[in-house]
């Protein structure tokens, strides 16, 4: 298939409208016909994945996307799950998954599938949207190593025999202060147990960790966590 015949096929569908819509969003945006075909990449995709639209028109959008769970498990193949589900007219919720760009980067996106009408009764096309969420991914990995290396952890009885964490992510803007509060945090301690190592009370404490969660941009103590022991840092 010549790469034009699909924004041919793309007119005569009657999809001028929605691929000028495409065109100006900054998403990354293809469309796949019903048999799973590339038939419209816009240039946000191009600069997200560094394929030009001349490289992936006519070819299955599985083969191109290669998409794979979080954890690695194939999502992309041929009999596509989320194409299927919205010809059946079912709603599909935003599915985060990791590809690869043509330089071999591995990258985290966020992809939100709609279906498209045809001008052939009961018969759609889908259009893919999605953006980069690598950051966000990286974040949700760290802080999922991190939890399960706490679960492992001893209680705070039997905490003075356990190794003293990691060394914070260098050029932190923390006080001293909110230094010793993360170190005991990343031991396992609660609030009322660094309270009482601290001998200050607990709203004082929490008022440390409110802190430590604006000065770092996190939501969660877990997340703070994350941020200040990133691997590998000194």
């Amino acid at each position: 298939m010549c790469p034009a015949e699909p924004s041919h096929t793309l007119l005569r569908q009657g999809m001028k409208q929605l691929a000028a819509m495409l065109a100006r969003t900054a998403d990354g945006a293809w469309i796949i016909d019903s048999s799973g075909t590339v038939v419209y990449w816009n240039r946000a995709a191009e600069r997200l994945l560094g394929y030009r639209a001349e490289e992936v028109l006519g070819l299955p959008c599985h083969e191109v996307i290669c998409g794979q769970t979080l954890s690695g498990l194939p999502l992309c193949r041929p009999s596509c799950p989320i194409a299927a589900r919205l010809g059946h007219g079912e709603a599909v919720r935003n599915v985060d998954m990791q590809a690869r760009t043509k330089a071999g980067k591995r990258i985290w996106l966020n992809v939100s599938s709609i279906p498209v009408p045809t001008k052939t009764p009961g018969q759609f096309w889908h259009a893919h949207l999605c953006r980069d969420i690598s950051k966000q991914a990286k974040v949700r990995q760290l802080v999922d190593e991190l939890q399960m290396t706490l679960s492992n952890s001893p209680s705070p009885q039997g905490m003075e025999a356990a190794e003293a964490p990691p060394p914070l992510t260098p050029s932190l803007s923390l006080s001293e202060r909110e230094r010793e509060v993360l170190r005991l945090l990343a031991s396992g301690r609660r609030t009322r147990d660094i309270a009482d190592q601290l001998c200050i009370s607990p709203a004082t404490v929490r008022n440390h960790i409110q802190h430590i969660l604006e000065k770092l941009g996190a939501h969660t103590r877990l997340e703070a966590l994350a941020v200040a022991y990133r691997p590998g840092s000194k």
